[in-house]
């Protein structure tokens, strides 16, 4: 039997002997997952205390956890939300830091149907979470700020996106 009957033949592998040091280092790409609140006009988003951005609410995926066990896990913990019916959105991929150093972040963010105009407020100490007209998202440091996009996308059309690093969408 040769390599060309093998059902997955595989190309061989091409190492370059002599490393680019231009080239760059790749570097932990983090997992967050982010919950799409919108209640009439308005938008919930979460702001770290002391800082001027804000996030959908939301964070790291933890190992071994699933997507939306990490949605709901996250909700619960910073407002007492519970998720009862999630729809993909879409998502953002990015850089961040995480102690100083960079790395990559994918955010995968879900639509969550839940009325929350009556009360929500943060459970933690270090994290508000606001709730703020749709209109004024271009004036807030949005984080990632491909939301700016994807959000209103989404409101219109409710079909999910992926926006690449760099690529604006």
């Amino acid at each position: 039997m040769t390599d060309s009957d093998l059902p997955f033949a595989t190309a061989p592998t091409i190492r370059d002997a002599s490393p680019d040091p231009r080239r760059h280092t790749a570097s932990p790409t983090r997992v967050n997952v982010r919950a799409l609140l919108v209640e009439g006009d308005r938008i919930m988003l979460t702001n770290p205390r002391g800082q001027s951005t804000y996030h959908l609410p939301g964070g790291p995926v933890a190992a071994g956890e699933t997507i939306q066990a990490a949605l709901r896990r996250q909700l619960d913990e910073q407002a007492d939300i519970e998720a009862s019916h999630v729809t993909f959105v879409g998502c953002v991929e990015g850089r961040g830091t995480e102690h100083g150093r960079p790395i990559g972040e994918v955010d995968v963010i879900f639509s969550v149907d839940r009325s929350w105009a009556a009360e929500f407020g943060s459970r933690l100490d270090n994290l508000d979470v606001v709730s703020t007209p749709l209109s004024s998202l271009g004036d807030l440091q949005l984080r990632p700020q491909a939301l700016r996009t994807l959000i209103p996308d989404w409101l219109v059309h409710s079909r999910p996106a992926w926006y690449g690093a760099g690529s604006g969408r």
